[in-house]
């Protein structure tokens, strides 16, 4: 992938977002960190995402509240969501609001870097 590429990291625990986005840039795939779902929608229109990678729970904006804003503008971006939880109300609810993918926590980074090119184009 080139460095063209932009994921919008968005994870209320600043070292988790630190891990992925460290991870991503080192395949190259320039990222935007944004540690609520409205501050990951303000970044996103600021700075348009291929890809955005989500907490499921956050405070100031969950996961699925941010789902639905970008699904109402964009149908076709990819949102993964990553969570921890347990929950399959929550799972269905983030599924339901248009994720693309579900990845658990703890996040496998190569297993992440897997769905990316799915949904990326490998250049």
């Amino acid at each position: 992938m080139t460095q063209s590429r932009h994921i919008l990291v968005v994870d209320d625990e600043p070292l988790a977002a630190q891990q992925v986005s460290r991870f991503l840039e080192s395949e190259s795939i320039r990222t935007t960190m944004a540690g609520s779902g409205s501050t990951a929608l303000s970044s996103h229109q600021a700075d348009p995402a291929d890809l955005i990678v989500t907490d499921l729970r956050m405070p100031n904006g969950d996961g699925v509240e941010l789902i639905r804003n970008i699904r109402a503008e964009d149908t076709r971006l990819p949102i993964f969501v990553v969570t921890g939880q347990v929950l399959r109300e929550a799972e269905a609810e983030a599924l339901d609001a248009g994720a693309t993918e579900l990845l658990r926590k703890p996040l496998d980074l190569h297993e992440l870097a897997s769905a990316v090119k799915r949904h990326l184009t490998v250049d």
